[in-house]
């Protein structure tokens, strides 16, 4: 079975450009402590929130203005956090937990969607007789957006649960623009999709379903939220808290108007307009729950991707 702890451990390196790159702290009794953070995110539509944050003035109303910075995926976006390159970035809760226990001390500040049938699809292109048949994923090539993380985790578990071997398919790292020219030219058999790279697989190319990505065991699972350094949260906790009272502001709109989604995607991934309505959304949440944290952590011991149980409690930032 692949490294999972590969990403994580890379990261240690970047321990050493923690001090000099941390970002500047301005106090004020009440407000900030730094009022201009960077944020890594994905092209996605998972993280509609902090956009619609920004757009309808939420993180202005809290003394906050935040700039968005792409990543590849929240593993690849752990480096520039320990680094300082970004203050709080969007990341799989699995790499978050895999890079605390190799030592890297990262906190999870708020969080961010859980799995909602049809969020992730495992799609191929027509004509290639895996719809539907998840058990032909077998020796296949199937593209993640990064390794060592939940889209690995996903595969593997939807191969067990298609009574095949969790290393039955070839996992290759592609980013999730990337992922729809991949299956059409061939490079991969299958795309591990989620919005908008799903809905646009299918109205392009015509990709169908193999099956979809959060089943049996993962059904309904905890995906990803947004993490920080140890190090910036507690240098910063004005600011984290003004992160959080904005991100729950934002998924609270969302719960009223749930068209907010669709109206904004197609203002930073590359879905039309007229084909946003059509996207599968995510269950939006940003208070964080412990018990959504542990269902992680016992996944990844039961799949021996942590080699011993760490406290999930201690690693939350406090609410509120």
């Amino acid at each position: 079975m692949p490294d999972f702890r590969r990403t994580a451990t890379i990261a240690l390196a970047a321990l050493a450009l923690s001090a000099c790159a941390a970002p500047v702290a301005t106090p004020t009794e009440t407000g900030p402590e730094v009022a201009e953070i960077t944020v890594g995110t994905l092209p996605i539509v998972d993280v509609a929130p902090i956009h619609i944050a920004i757009d309808e003035g939420l993180f202005a109303a809290e003394g906050l203005t935040v700039t968005v910075e792409v990543t590849q995926g929240g593993a690849a976006a752990i480096p520039a956090l320990i680094g300082g390159d970004l203050d709080i970035a969007y990341g799989a809760w699995p790499s978050f937990l895999i890079a605390n226990a190799e030592g890297l001390e990262l906190r999870a500040v708020a969080d961010g969607t859980a799995a909602r049938p049809g969020f992730t699809e495992l799609l191929a292109m027509p004509g290639s007789e895996l719809e539907g048949d998840p058990a032909g994923l077998s020796g296949t090539r199937i593209a993640v957006n990064t390794l060592g993380n939940l889209g690995e985790l996903a595969v593997r578990s939807a191969l067990v649960e298609a009574g095949l071997e969790p290393d039955a398919a070839e996992l290759v790292e592609i980013p999730f623009p990337d992922m729809g020219a991949a299956l059409e030219r061939g490079d991969v058999d299958v795309i591990w999709a989620s919005e908008p790279v799903a809905t646009l697989a299918r109205e392009t190319l015509g990709a169908v379903l193999v099956i979809d990505s959060y089943v049996g065991a993962m059904e309904g699972f905890p995906v990803a939220g947004y993490q920080a350094s140890a190090d910036f949260v507690e240098a910063n906790p004005r600011t984290v808290a003004a992160f959080q009272r904005a991100m729950a502001a934002a998924v609270d709109r969302i719960a009223a108007d749930p068209d907010l989604v669709p109206s904004i995607a197609p203002s930073y991934t590359s879905l039309e307009p007229e084909l946003a309505g059509q996207v599968a959304l995510p269950d939006f949440r940003a208070r964080l729950d412990a018990a959504n944290l542990q269902r992680v952590h016992d996944f990844l011991v039961e799949f021996g991707l942590l080699a011993a149980p760490i406290d999930v409690e201690a690693l939350m930032v406090p609410w509120d």
